[in-house]
């Protein structure tokens, strides 16, 4: 589940700076952004960051002005930017250069983050595996045998996951097709790997 801490508000003079569109602003300085829990693999590392120190960043190319907003599970390597005036998001691979559009805007990086936890928790197994000592193993053991413990049953079947990973890309396709444009874009690499089932 999506559950945040408490959430991450940002500097209003680099948020004016950046002349975001009003809905981001007010993201950014009203509501502010989630602070997810540190051990939640279906956020895919995502943690927002307010950093008052670094301003405003250029691409290496100078084509683009972003603010940024926090990183993906590194914070040396990949941050997440918002395109000053369009307020588009960005990943940006801080040693390389690159960067290629997440979404059209945070709120709709927002709702994609929340269907895709959905679909995560109802569809994709989990396979953390139990710590025990061996009596409680010896226990556990003893209580299945006697019927006081099944097995837990299959969530989904494969058919009903293939379904609902189409259903999750024609919304993301149908809610901001820039974020799935191109076969490298940041969600297409996401529902690409829901599909091969590594997420």
């Amino acid at each position: 589940m999506m559950e945040n801490q408490n959430t991450v508000r940002y500097d209003r003079s680099l948020v004016e700076a950046a002349q975001l569109p009003q809905e981001t602003r007010d993201l950014l300085l009203l509501s502010g952004l989630p602070q997810f829990h540190m051990n939640q693999e279906a956020l895919m590392g995502i943690h927002f960051e307010a950093r008052t120190d670094q301003g405003l960043i250029r691409t290496k190319d100078g084509r683009k002005t972003m603010f940024p907003i926090g990183y993906e599970w590194d914070e040396i390597t990949a941050l997440l930017g918002l395109e000053a005036d369009t307020g588009l998001l960005y990943t940006l691979n801080v040693h390389t250069g690159e960067y290629g559009v997440i979404n059209s805007s945070l709120s709709l990086f927002l709702t994609f983050l929340k269907k895709y936890d959905a679909f995560v928790n109802e569809y994709s197994r989990s396979y953390e595996p139990s710590v025990m000592t061996l009596e409680q193993a010896q226990a556990k053991l003893a209580a299945f045998r006697r019927g006081e413990v099944t097995p837990p049953a299959q969530k989904y079947s494969p058919q009903a996951r293939k379904k609902a990973i189409k259903q999750l890309r024609l919304f993301y396709t149908d809610s901001d097709p820039a974020s799935v444009a191109k076969e490298d874009t940041w969600w297409s690499v996401v529902l690409e790997q829901l599909e091969d089932e590594i997420l």
